[in-house]
């Protein structure tokens, strides 16, 4: 057929299908009968015959060829084998937002990745030594990371309950701040890729009503009319007829509308519409409503989409490739500048004469799909029509000449169809196959056919099994050339139902959920399911569109791609676009291509991928482990040529590496190029395979983009390179996706299944659950417990009947708890359901509690007052207040009277006063009825009260000896507020007492490579150490057996790191490094002392590392540098591998002689105390003290020694100080006539007071500071003597304690509030009888009006409040602009806003200005808001707007602002705390 008919006929089947469920809606389903090979087969007919070919025999084999059509299709079957290897874990929360010492729970689903079947099932059916009932190895851990990245909790995940269910729980600490965190779930064994969820910690407040609002469209232009819609009801689950609706839009930080008196329907929604701005400048645009129910007043806001030119689209072709001369699907994305879906239309328009061809709409979350024939050698582009005003052009990927378009015939599959696609090709091919897979096992082929051009060949490829996600390969001559995924719905569907057994739920009463599960046919079945019982208030203030996907979304859809959200919506069978999304989401967030590899640069990749070794376990010698990597392609578009040469030298490169999807930000198309490189790949391979796979000419990458998200720190590196070669033809961020290694070659998976059976069989564990009780004695209208979470459950297990009960007792809310219960059944079925649950009361009270006030604030707390009874209802409302953070005004009586009609609801307000005090109250509200004893409520609630003005901290530390006193003067700043000082003094009676503080911070879970594992467990080496010699019960036996359980399996992992051919190595790879591999056998020396070490692998580490000796005595060097470890200069790694081998016993005098030679004429601190110790160690005494006493002369007063160039990790800053300082004390107390006495104390002082919360700076600081302090212990203690301790402030005795044998820190109690604004100056006394030399260290902090400012600062920040006088509910935005003064890039840049009480942030905001690259992170501290940039350029500005809310009334103050580097946070620019006015409804 011509390309123009065809182009026609494609056209007329392609136009009017939009979305919707039809059978076919396809431009390539042409009808062409001369090349169906469909004709006279039926799906049925091709299952049943594949189904009957197969075999118990060989199962493997392909199984069937379809004779007697054009094109032939084999049915070929995975085995058990096969998947045993691909599990994936599916991992969840109970509620995606918690507050500081709220518990999360964590919940992880391991299912089969190719047909979602639990582990458990794979038990005898894949390896006979596996009994039925079996669990996984100890190969899991949780680990939770913070907003920057931090690692803050870590816990083994033992095992595996037989159900395929892993958990675990964490108790937020208090004062954690708050911030987007991410849970990780990761394994030792093969295929096992970790799992990841995001969840959210801030302090919050539960809102009374549940609100919801959807935008009509996701993008508006200029001067177009915005609708939306908002959907409320109350807390308890109702819909509040007859509330009060205001709406407002404010852009670009003023308000351009607002209406009210809008009503709700019945179902609780409610329609606005407004027209924007004719001329928007930023684009930053809010929609709120305030929402008036009663004595309730809320506030519901949403950014409004708003797209100016600043907007986000990218194009992905059908297949890979645009193709010329033949119709082509593609596939667009578009997003706001703060990353959010956008709406467009947009039209396909041939660069040079600006023809359009073609034309395509976004259907669901800014993603849409259409067709065009690109003609040869030609460009073209994607110009956005709607909304108007947008004048960028998007430009399409460069037209290939030859290739295969490829494209699915329907939008997704039904359980029993076949695999519909077509084939349409731009020359002549032969040997053309198509394959269908499941991740890489092949389910269905077509036998190799010839494509003539032009011609459209569809292909039907029949599966028995295999559902979900399915990989469609195109080959030629066995070379994949072009691919996509396409959805085929599963018929196995898990139903459950849940059921309260009694209606009438109030708080405190029990509740016994009945659970139900049947398969799709409503036949009951046994299933595993996790169930969560949880406020629904809290889950609602996620966006319906965000919120987490629930197990079939996980299984199903979730690991496909890179970001999944408004995942309901794709298997509601209610919605009639579900099939075309699901589509969409593949074409999109799933696309991919193929790049040759033999035509990107390749690099040695510096820092391996989680998936090196150790998450491959016992797998990684076998072939048939995918390869993975990561490289940046280049070649598609880039920067204009300047010759002919260079013109003709792109064109031949179009033809080797194909340009990808472009991804483009529209005021940046011009950039620069980058050159082609590969980023580090993720598995290593024997050496045996790379050379087998060396013989292959060509080898394959695919681009996947559910990798990108994963490596956005490195992608933003390269992207600042990265561009196109030629002006016609634009790259985009793509490049820097991960791109798949795909070796298109026959896997045989190994038979020797031993070691993999062995590894899989441990203990069972028991999953946990939790059920939340109602206190004892808990009196029916006092309501003080408000715990969000009543009931989790990672795995309960219906009986055969499809039964189970689940009891727990509700909270003290009056609101809706929503049951969450997702589960899987042992043949593959999958669901998920929820049913709410509403807690009432016939009476009841609500305050509006600030999350924080300040002192000097005034609160007008609103009380909302229900009353659903259908008789009048007159009481007392009163106040109590327990601390001494607030009182009534004057103006507010303890008790005032009240009046409520039948069915009424209505508020009052009482003004409460912040005093000068650092200490919460407890603020209780009680309601009663004058005339019925029953109808009453009280609630009790904290409330945060901390000190106006600016902190400040003094700190100072020392030694005391026994009968002497010390005396510290702090001159306290004039501007200093009395009542806000408080004292913390702290003696240690040995250093346990110190130490016991360190390893509070540094006991957790051992992970990572070799250096990081070390991090964890060489300090517990030490601490076990001097624990063991100390006195019984001088430490927490407690902390000593978590430490020593902590070390055995920080060992273990270590010990898994040692290389074949000997050494050490970050993940054991060949060959070993001697530095790390010194740092080792240091460690490994002394952990013997404390727990069981192989003394074997102690020799043969000694024998290696001796044997990379040269003959003058140094040691040759691995040039390798993983976490700058061992990459310092020649002469310091040098001294430190000497250093480490004496410290094991080993005698390296020549070495050490080397090192002296080589540093005689280098003044470096550092080196000259490494060698000092040597030659104390190897006896060489006066040597030992020359050296020493040049290190003397280095020591300044403070203790400290300086005067070092840099360490073996490269440190620098304190955190080197402190390492050669205390090796410098090492060294002194290594001399046998204590030569060093009188500068030990200094050093060793110096060394205890740079501990902070347990750390000494950098790893290698804490371990050489704790290494050192205790050593110094050893030598100076005495034997523990009773005595007493007594502080004077200005002669008057304020503390006095008794010191016994076996004392632990000793405190002082706090006198903070006896400084006086009159006495400025203060001396505090501290005096010691008898007792014995002890260190101590004395800390105060207060607030002033006036903040301590520094010049040295390079950074200033103003802030600035648009609106300081609000109305309750309404909002405005909070100015942030920060400056870099200096004329120099700055590294980790922090602005520290202080949000006034009554004003909540929009947290929404904050999430958008990290996903547009405003902002890299945030954290919240309080009411305090921290915004992060890695980085600012010279002299530049950052402007942020942050949206508030006027949420509680009354009178404001906020903390101070301040703005520092990350790495000199001594240097603060600070502002004064802003100020608001928020007057009541």
């Amino acid at each position: 057929m011509p390309i123009g008919k065809l182009f026609n006929s494609i056209k007329e089947k392609f136009e009017g299908k939009k979305g919707g469920k039809e059978e076919r809606d396809d431009p390539m389903d042409i009808d062409q009968p001369q090349i169906d090979p469909f004709e006279g087969e039926t799906e049925e007919k091709l299952v049943t015959e594949a189904q009957s070919k197969k075999t118990s025999e060989n199962p493997l084999a392909p199984t069937l060829t379809i004779e007697g059509q054009p094109k032939f299709t084999s049915f070929y079957v995975s085995t058990e084998k096969q998947k045993l290897r691909r599990f994936l874990t599916h991992l969840s929360t109970d509620k995606p937002i918690y507050r500081e010492k709220e518990i999360v729970y964590f919940r992880g689903v391991i299912l089969n990745g190719i047909d979602r079947l639990p582990w458990n099932r794979f038990g005898s059916n894949s390896c006979s030594e596996i009994p039925d009932q079996w669990t996984l190895s100890y190969g899991a851990k949780l680990i939770v990371y913070s907003p920057s990245g931090d690692e803050v909790f870590s816990e083994a995940l033992s095992s595996a309950s037989t159900d395929s269910v892993v958990s675990a729980f964490w108790t937020i600490p208090p004062n954690q701040s708050g911030g987007d965190y991410k849970a990780v779930i990761q394994w030792n064994i093969a295929n096992f890729p970790p799992a990841e969820r995001e969840f959210n910690i801030r302090a919050f407040r539960n809102p009374r009503v549940k609100t919801q609002i959807k935008f009509e469209k996701k993008g508006y232009g200029a001067g177009e009319l915005a609708t939306a819609n908002l959907n409320v009801r109350r807390a308890e689950g109702e819909v509040p007829l007859g509330c009060k609706i205001t709406a407002s839009a404010r852009v670009d930080g003023v308000q351009v509308w607002t209406e009210s008196g809008y009503q709700l329907d019945s179902n609780g929604d409610v329609s606005v519409s407004f027209k924007l701005p004719q001329s928007i400048v930023e684009g930053d645009g809010t929609l709120s409503f305030v929402i008036e129910d009663g004595g309730v007043v809320e506030n519901a806001s949403q950014t409004i989409p708003i797209l100016l030119q600043k907007m986000d689209v990218r194009i992905y072709p059908e297949g890979g490739e645009l193709i010329q001369e033949v119709p082509n699907r593609f596939y667009v994305e578009a997003f706001t500048k703060s990353g959010d879906p956008a709406d467009i239309t947009a039209e396909v328009v041939e660069r040079s004469s600006g023809k359009v061809v073609g034309s395509v709409e976004t259907l669901h979350e800014g993603r849409g799909k259409s067709f065009f024939v690109p003609e040869a050698e030609k460009a073209y582009d994607l110009r956005v029509v709607k909304p108007s005003g947008i004048l960028n052009l998007i430009p399409f990927p460069t037209v290939l000449s030859e290739g295969i378009a490829l494209s699915s015939l329907k939008d997704t599959y039904n359980p029993t169809e076949s695999v519909e696609l077509a084939l349409v090709s731009s020359r002549d091919y032969e040997n053309v196959k198509v394959s269908l897979f499941k991740v890489d096992i092949e389910l269905s082929s077509s036998t190799p056919f010839s494509l003539k051009k032009g011609e459209v060949k569809g292909i039907k490829l029949p599966t028995v099994e295999g559902t979900g996600v399915l990989r469609a390969t195109v080959f030629v001559d066995s070379k994949p050339v072009s691919e996509r995924i396409v959805f085929k719905h599963s018929e196995k569907k898990l139903l459950i139902q849940m059921r309260p057994e009694s209606k009438g739920l109030a708080p405190g009463k029990s509740v016994r959920l009945h659970i139900k599960t049947t398969d799709e046919k409503g036949k009951p079945i046994s299933a595993n399911v996790g169930v969560t019982v949880t406020d629904d208030s809290v889950l609602e203030m996620v966006e319906k569109r965000k919120q987490v996907a629930r197990l079939p979304e996980m299984a199903l859809l979730e690991n496909e791609v890179d970001s999944l959200c408004d995942s309901p919506f794709y298997f509601d069978s209610k919605e009639e676009n579900s099939n075309i999304a699901i589509d969409l989401l593949l074409g999109t967030q799933g696309w991919r291509r193929f790049v040759l590899e033999s035509d990107v640069k390749e690099r040695e990749s510096k820092v391996p991928d989680q998936g090196k070794r150790e998450r491959l376990g016992l797998f990684h010698e076998r072939s048939d482990v995918e390869q993975r990597g990561f490289l940046d392609d280049d070649d598609e578009g880039g920067a204009s040529s300047e010759s002919e040469e260079e013109e003709m030298e792109l064109e031949e490169e179009k033809e080797e590496t194909k340009e990808e999807a472009t991804r483009m930000d529209l005021n940046e198309i011009d950039v620069k190029p980058v050159a082609k490189q590969r980023l580090p790949q993720r598995g290593d391979e024997p050496k045996e395979e790379k050379k087998e796979k060396a013989k292959m000419k060509d080898k394959v990458m695919r681009i996947e983009p559910k990798e990108e998200a994963k490596q956005q720190d490195k992608r933003k590196m390269v992207m600042k390179e990265m561009a196109p070669k030629k002006k016609d033809v634009a790259m985009a961020a793509p490049m820097a996706r991960r791109r798949r290694v795909l070796e298109e070659k026959e896997r045989e998976f190994d038979e020797d299944e031993d070691d993999l059976c062995d590894i899989m069989i441990v203990r069972q564990a028991v999953v946990r659950e939790y059920a939340f009780k109602a206190r004892s004695g808990r009196k029916i209208g006092e309501r003080v417990d408000f715990k969000e979470t009543l009931f989790w459950n990672a795995n309960i297990k219906t009986d055969e009947k499809g039964r189970a009960v689940v009891s727990f007792d509700l909270n003290d809310s009056v609101t809706s708890f929503k049951a969450w219960a997702d589960g899987f059944s042992t043949n593959g079925h999958l669901g998920a359901s929820n049913v709410l649950l509403e807690s009432r009361e016939p009476f009841y009270l609500e305050p509006k509690i600030p999350l924080e006030v300040s002192s000097g604030d005034i609160i007008q707390l609103p009380v909302a007052l229900a009353n659903t009874l259908s008789e009048q209802v007159v009481g007392d409302l009163s106040v109590v207040l327990e601390g001494k953070g607030l009182k009534l005004s004057k103006d507010s009586p303890a008790t005032s009277e009240f009046t409520l009609k039948g069915e009424e609801r209505k508020r009052k307000v009482i003004n409460l006063e912040v005093l000068e005090a650092r200490e919460d109250t407890q603020l209780t509200v009680r309601a009663s009825s004058k005339k019925s004893a029953h109808v009453k409520d009280s609630v009790t609630r904290p409330v945060r009260v901390v000190p106006s003005g600016f902190p400040y901290q003094f700190d100072s530390a020392g030694s005391l000896e026994p009968d002497q006193s010390v005396t510290h003067t702090f001159e306290l700043p004039k501007e200093f507020i009395e009542g806000t000082v408080k004292t913390q003094i702290h003696f240690y009676p040995s250093s346990s007492s110190k130490l016991s503080e360190a390893l509070r911070s540094l006991i957790r879970s051992p992970c990572g490579c070799f250096e990081q594992t070390s991090t964890t467990t060489y300090p517990l080496v030490m601490a076990l150490q001097y624990f063991e010699s100390q006195p019984k019960g001088t430490v927490d036996k407690k902390v000593i057996d978590d430490a020593r359980k902590k070390l055995e399996e920080g060992y273990k992992k270590l010990a898994g790191y040692e290389c074949k051919k000997g050494g050490f190595e970050w993940f054991g790879g060949d060959p070993g490094h001697e530095a790390l591999t010194a740092y080792g056998l240091m460690q490994f020396s002394e952990m013997k002392h404390v727990i069981s070490v192989d003394s074997g692998m102690i020799a043969r580490t000694e024998k290696w590392l001796m044997g990379r000796r040269n003959a003058d005595g140094s040691f040759q060097r691995n040039s390798r540098a993983l976490d700058d470890f061992g990459g310092a200069p020649e002469e310091h790694t040098n001294a430190y591998i000497t250093w480490a081998l004496t410290e094991a016993g080993v005698d390296v005098g020549k070495s050490v002689d080397y090192v002296i030679e080589k540093c005689a004429v280098k003044k470096d601190a550092y080196v000259w105390a490494l060698v000092s110790i040597c030659l104390y160690r190897l006896k060489r005494v006066e040597q030992a003290q020359e050296w020493a006493r040049k290190i003397a002369e280095l020591q300044k007063e403070d203790g400290s020694v300086t005067d070092e160039a840099t360490s073996i990790t490269r440190s620098g800053g304190r955190s080197l100080i402190v390492e050669t300082t205390a090796l410098s004390l090492l060294a002194w107390i290594s001399d046998p006539q204590d030569t060093f006495s009188h500068i030990v104390a200094k050093a060793g002082k110096y060394l205890v007071s740079c501990c902070k919360g347990g750390s000494f700076g950098s790893t290698q600081a804490t371990l050489l500071a704790l290494k050192a302090i205790i050593a110094n212990d050893k030598i100076a203690a005495s034997k523990m003597q009773p005595g007493t301790i007594i502080a004077s402030l200005n002669g008057k005795e304020v503390g006095r304690v008794d010191v016994t044998n076996g004392s632990d820190t000793i405190s002082l109690p706090d006198f903070g509030s006896l400084f006086k604004k009159s006495k400025v100056q203060n001396e505090i006394k501290i005096e010691m009888s008898k007792c014995f030399k002890m260190p101590y260290s004395v800390n105060l902090d207060f607030f002033a009006t006036k903040g301590d400012t520094s010049e040295e600062c390079k950074v200033r920040i103003d802030t600035k409040l648009n609106d300081t006088k609000l109305q309750e509910g309404s909002g405005t935005e909070l100015e942030v602009i920060l400056r870099n003064v200096s004329e120099e890039s700055l590294p980790m840049t922090l602005a520290v806003i202080g949000i006034p009480g009554g004003l909540e942030v929009r947290v929404d905001k904050l999430k958008e200005l990290v996903k547009g690259g405003v902002i890299d992170f945030y954290e919240i501290l309080g009411r305090r808001v921290a915004l992060y940039w890695r980085y600012m350029d010279p002299k530049a500005e950052k402007k942020i707007l942050l949206d508030v809310v006027a949420a509680v009334p009354g009178t404001y103050s906020g903390p101070a602002s301040n703005a520092y580097l990350y790495y000199t946070n001594e240097y603060n620019w600070w502002n004064q705390g802003l100020k608001v006015e928020i007057s009541p409804k």
